[in-house]
Parts: structure tokens; C-alpha cells; sequence
């Protein structure tokens, strides 16, 4: 499929912004709608669609309010057993990726990337070789750690057109999510309309019990463009947005023979045709219904030509599907256990000051219900692992926002929020801010961008840098008094906090000198937070993918006080020449963790295998690894490779 380009997603964003599109910001549909927390009935920021008829002629409204040419131009992982899963920021909520480890078996999708104006697959082998897999598929192999070995038992194979955006694994089931079109990370991207429509996205499970023999049970094609996806027991969520699509009309309106064109179209259409589809198991149905709907209740809000949908998913029961959406987008989602919060990036033009809208929908199963919504100051999310930025704890949502004013010298302040459900009606109400008038200690010094942020617990954990890396720890454990108990200045800052225990933290960011660096933080003490020592690799321009994808970071546990990690880097000379000297697998230990004062990095080596090349070393895009007993499993590109932990230059593979 062909990418719009920026400029065409610029004209069409500016033409469809002006779609009055749909007033409907939550359908579902087929499942029960019961649940053990009803919907509050007073009306908040959403409201439920109650009237179908009015529902449709809203979105029919918004299509004929096309914009003339002329108004253009004005406009983290637990470690099961002996072995690490995929990483995760939450407990019991999982998180789709590419590549999947169960402890016996090893799955790994191909990767997707870009070239010029298309996307492309990555081919995995030649096609004349006859003893290498199919290309564009999903390769299945047994793992064997205490020989360090893995072995393709089958491979699931895939369309040309169709990529992998990740795999779950549970009960014996691989729950693979699909689609079309690859647009990265979310964050202001999907604040751009450009016709999505008519893409697809879609699912596919699969019975993967007996490895070496893969079963597709069922297959389902969703009218519309992923976003993001968890897993909760046995459920599936899925966050995916649509763009009506009509045949005919014109969505890129400069006559009033198109605007009477679009007129008489839309007066055919019905509200069916209005709305995305489902296929699932080759019958073709709504994928979400007017009565679980939810549309604006703001006559400030701007149109919008888009349905930002949730869809639960039974992975044991696929066909039992229940949607819920409503008619605004979404900037980025973080889920808990219990819930799914929306954040949305909206502007108070005549304040100039950017606003956050928060929304909750309360997650038990596949029942999805409105708790309330909240608008607060300053931005949340602008991509990457910005979802860190947003915690709930106890029922309390806690965020950090930052609010940029080019205007002033200090350009940018960054506030704390907690928000509670209201008891009386569909809001969050703010319970508390930092600073504030009693507490007004700034979180960063002037000018300072907020980095790695962490919520654990009682304690918010943020990185703020401009030429040092202030580490700040606040105090949550009153809600309606949050203040700022400590702070530790070093060098390089930190975009990725992992908690060691609850007296140490482990950063993950940039060294002064532009190298890879690690840091570990005693916070025993969160008072007077100190550092237990650091490490770098390599010089300026090198890279960590686990700095912004946190699928790339490994950590195994270890009750007796010796914890391993793991992280992958793409390296630069440390004398500042720019010369780029090859990427591996860098293996660390934690000494120590039960006693903080005595906490401890510790460098073990890296797994580095042989470049495919014989004249210069690989820059590698994709890194995941897994720690099984003594076994390491590096995954590069679609490669996967062994070493043994205390043995890391003797490197088996590709296997």
C-alpha cells in the first residue's frame, strides 16, 4: 500500500478536520453489556448514543460539512519460572510483540520497515535456497538451554500484503494481531486525519499446543488501523481507529458540484454504511453498535472525521467480540488491570495553552464501560513509552503532564496530577496538583524536559534533563499532598526507569558523552536518593533500542540478591570520529540488591555474533533476548543466536 505522504497528510488532515464527523465516541456490539459497575447515568464529557436516527444523521451532518480549497489555505517483564517473558509495565497485563518466548518454544514474526513511499517485508532467506523457510512467515523453534541450542520445528506462513504487528501466547493459542499499513508509534500521528479508510486490520489465532503442527482456528478482518493492544487473562483488547469511507465521495472538497454530489451520496447511505465492519470466521457483521456508542457532549470540540474503538476479544471464544467507541481520537492509551485510559492533546488557543483530555473505560472481561473523563493542563503524550507518564494505584489515575510556553525564558513547566472517579456523575476529578500554592518546588529546573518517568507504588520516580539529569522522587502516599521528598543530580539522564526492589532503580539512557548508560540509583532513602554506580557503552551516536522500546530490555529476578539484565546496542567510537563499530547484546548483573549500600553493577560482557557482511559490522533494527537457566536467546532481525551466560564470546547460530 502506498504511505501518504506529508504533504497530502497535511491537505487532507486540514479538509477532513472539518468532517463534523461523528458524534458517537463508543459502540460496541455483539456480547452482553452487564456488568458489575454499571454506567453512571449523568451526562460528562461523553454521552451514550440513546437515539440511532439522530446518531446517523449526525455523522451524515458531519460529511457534508466539506472545507473549500480557499478555507484551506487559512487553516515490563516478570520472570516466570527459570525464564524471562516479554517485558511489561504492568502486572497481569500483557503487551503485544513480534517476538514471543514460552519456555519451550521461541516465535518470531518478521519484521516490517519502510522503503521510499511503501512498506516492505523483510525477506528472511533466498528464495532459490531450498533448505531456508518460506519467506513472510512466522517461524516456530524449540528452545534447548541446557545446549544452547533452538531448532525450526514449523513455520505459519504469511501474506505478501499482511504484517505481523504481535503475537500473544496463552492457553495453548497464539493470538496474532494483523494489518495493512505500519505508521509506528502513536502519540501525534493520530491526531492527523488522513484517509485510514479503507484499511484493515485484523486477527488470527491460532492452536499452537502441538508446535511442529500449527492450526489456524480462526481469522477476523477489522474495517480500520491498529493502534495498540493488551492482553488481560484470557481477553484480548484491542484500541483501533476508522474513517468512514464511501464509495464516490469526494473527501477533498473545492466545488459545489462535489459538495452536491457528496449531498446526494450520503442521502442513500444508511448508518450501517457509516460504520466499521467486522469479518470473523467469513461472516461479515457490525464491529460496533449505536447503543454503545458515546459522543462528545462539548460544543467547543472541533469535527472530527474518526471512531476510536475498543474490542474485546475471548481468545477462547473470538466470535463473542464486544466494541465500545466514541468520536474523538486518541493521542495514546494506557491500560491497568481494571482499565483503559484515552489521553487526547487538544489547545486552548485563546489561553495558548495546550489541554489534555483524559477518558476512562473500565475493563472486566469483555464487558467495557465509561467511568468519566477529565480535561487537565499540558501535555501527556507525544509517542514512544510515554504511557510510563500515567499510573493508577488504588483506583487513583496519577500523571505527569508537561505545558510548553515559547513565550517565556522558562519554557516548560511539568505538574503532577492525581484523578479520582467522581462518586456523582462521569468525571475524574482532580484531587491534587504539583506544585500548588502550598508546595510550588518546580519538578525540573528551567528548561528542563522531562525524561524517564516511573510510578511504583507510593513513589513517582521522573528524570528531567537540560545539562544534568536531576532525579526527582515525589511522595504519593498521601493523594491529596503529593510533594517532592528528594532529588539526585548526575550526569546523562535516563529515559527508561526499571525497579530493581523497592530500595534500588535501575536507568537507562544517555551518558554525558553521548554513550549508552546505565545507572543504579539507591532510593532506599528517597529523601536523599543516591547512585550506586554506572556504566557506559560506547561513545556518541550510540544507541539502545530499549531506551524507547521496552520490549528490548530483559531482566531476570533473582530472590537470592544476584539479578541479571540484558540490553542491546548499536555502537560508536568513544573518541567522538563517529566510526561505527558493530552492535550486540550487553549482559549486566545487579550484586548486592537486598542490601542497598552495597548494591553494585556489574558488567558481565556482550554476545556479539558475526556480521552477515564481510567488510562492515551490522546495524541491527529489531533486538529482543530471553534469559532461560544459564541460556541466552538473542534475537537479531529475525536471527536468533545462543551464548551461555558466563561464556558469551563462544556464539551459536543463526538458528
Amino acid at each position: 500500500m502506498i504511505l501518504i505522504g506529508d504533504d497530502a497528510m497535511k491537505r487532507f488532515t486540514a479538509i477532513l478536520s472539518g468532517l463534523a464527523l461523528l458524534a458517537i465516541a463508543g459502540c460496541g456490539s455483539s456480547g452482553s453489556s452487564s456488568n458489575d459497575m454499571p454506567d453512571p447515568q449523568p451526562v460528562g464529557l461523553l454521552s451514550a448514543v440513546t437515539d440511532v436516527a439522530a446518531f446517523e444523521a449526525s455523522i451524515k451532518s458531519g460529511l457534508t460539512e466539506m472545507s473549500t480549497a480557499e478555507q484551506l489555505a487559512l487553516a515490563g517483564a516478570a520472570a516466570d519460572a527459570n525464564f524471562t517473558g516479554t517485558y511489561t509495565q504492568e502486572l497481569n497485563v500483557d503487551e503485544l510483540d513480534a517476538v514471543r518466548y514460552d519456555g519451550a518454544h521461541l516465535f518470531v514474526a518478521p519484521r516490517r520497515y519502510f522503503h521510499c513511499c511503501f512498506i516492505l517485508a523483510d525477506a528472511q532467506a533466498a528464495p532459490d535456497d531450498p533448505g531456508v523457510v518460506p519467506e513472510r512467515s512466522i517461524r516456530i523453534l524449540a528452545t534447548d538451554p541446557a545446549n544452547g541450542a533452538a531448532d525450526l520445528v514449523s513455520t505459519i506462513p504469511l501474506e505478501n500484503d499482511i504484517s505481523v504487528q504481535g503475537m500473544y501466547l496463552e492457553g495453548g493459542k497464539m493470538f496474532a494481531l494483523t494489518g495493512q499499513m505500519i505508521y509506528g508509534s502513536y502519540g501525534e500521528l493520530w491526531a492527523d486525519i488522513a484517509i485510514w479508510a479503507p484499511e484493515k486490520l485484523g486477527f488470527r489465532v491460532y492452536d499452537v499446543s502441538d508446535a511442529g503442527n500449527p492450526g489456524l482456528e480462526i481469522e477476523a478482518s477489522i474495517d480500520g488501523v491498529f493502534i495498540e493492544s493488551r492482553r488481560i487473562g484470557n481477553t484480548v483488547y484491542i484500541v483501533s481507529r476508522y474513517t468512514p469511507w464511501i464509495e464516490g465521495l469526494h473527501y477533498y472538497v473545492a466545488t459545489a458540484e462535489q459538495q452536491a454530489e457528496n449531498q446526494a451520496l450520503l442521502a442513500s447511505a444508511t448508518l450501517d454504511d457509516l460504520l466499521p465492519k467486522i469479518t470473523i470466521a467469513g461472516e461479515t457483521r457490525p464491529l460496533v453498535m449505536p447503543e454503545n456508542c458515546y459522543v462528545t457532549t462539548n460544543d467547543d470540540t472541533s469535527n472530527y472525521a474518526v471512531i476510536t474503538s475498543i474490542t474485546a476479544v475471548p481468545i477462547d471464544d473470538p466470535a463473542a467480540f464486544t466494541t465500545a467507541c466514541y468520536n474523538e481520537h486518541a493521542y495514546g492509551v494506557y491500560v491497568s488491570e481494571n482499565a483503559l485510559y484515552f489521553n487526547e492533546l487538544r489547545s486552548d488557543t485563546a489561553a495558548q495553552r495546550d489541554i489534555t483530555r483524559i477518558h476512562k473505560f473500565a475493563l472486566a472481561g469483555t464487558n467495557i464501560h465509561y467511568r468519566g473523563s477529565s480535561d487537565i493542563e499540558g501535555t501527556v503524550w507525544r509517542g514512544g513509552q510515554a504511557d510510563f507518564r500515567m499510573s493508577e494505584h488504588d483506583g487513583d489515575l496519577r500523571l505527569l503532564a508537561s505545558q510548553f510556553d515559547w513565550t517565556n525564558e522558562d519554557f516548560v513547566d511539568h505538574q503532577l496530577y492525581i484523578l479520582r472517579e467522581s462518586s456523582t456523575r462521569p468525571d475524574l476529578e482532580i484531587v491534587s496538583t504539583l506544585p500548588n500554592d502550598s508546595r510550588p518546588q518546580e519538578i525540573g529546573k528551567p528548561n528542563e524536559a522531562l525524561y524517564g518517568v516511573r510510578f511504583l507504588g507510593d513513589t513517582a520516580y521522573a528524570v528531567t534533563f537540560e545539562q544534568i539529569d536531576p532525579l526527582y522522587a515525589i511522595d504519593l502516599s498521601n493523594p491529596t499532598d503529593p510533594f517532592i521528598a528528594g532529588e539526585l543530580e548526575v550526569t546523562g539522564f535516563s529515559d527508561f526507569l526499571h525497579p530493581v526492589t523497592d530500595d534500588l532503580l535501575l536507568g537507562l539512557g544517555s551518558g554525558a558523552n553521548g554513550g549508552v548508560k546505565l545507572e543504579l540509583f539507591d532510593v532506599s532513602n528517597i529523601a536523599q536518593p543516591l547512585s550506586r554506580g554506572s556504566a557506559t557503552i560506547g561513545g556518541p551516536g550510540s544507541y539502545s533500542e530499549a531506551r524507547y522500546d521496552r520490549h528490548a530490555f530483559t531482566y531476570q529476578a533473582d530472590a537470592n540478591g544476584l539479578d541479571r539484565f540484558t540490553i542491546p546496542a548499536n555502537v560508536f567510537a568513544t573518541d567522538g570520529s563517529y566510526q561505527f563499530l558493530g552492535s550486540a547484546l550487553y549482559l549486566f548483573e545487579i550484586l548486592d540488591k537486598n542490601m542497598p549500600a552495597l548494591a553494585a553493577l556489574n558488567s558481565i560482557s556482550s554476545i556479539e555474533p558475526p556480521s552477515i557482511g564481510p567488510n562492515e559490522p551490522d546495524w541491527v533494527e529489531r533486538s529482543r533476548a530471553f534469559i532461560h537457566d544459564d541460556t541466552v536467546y538473542y534475537i537479531r532481525d529475525e536471527d536468533v543466536w545462543t551464548a551461555f551466560w558466563h561464556t558469551p564470546s563462544i556464539v551459536n547460530g543463526p538458528f
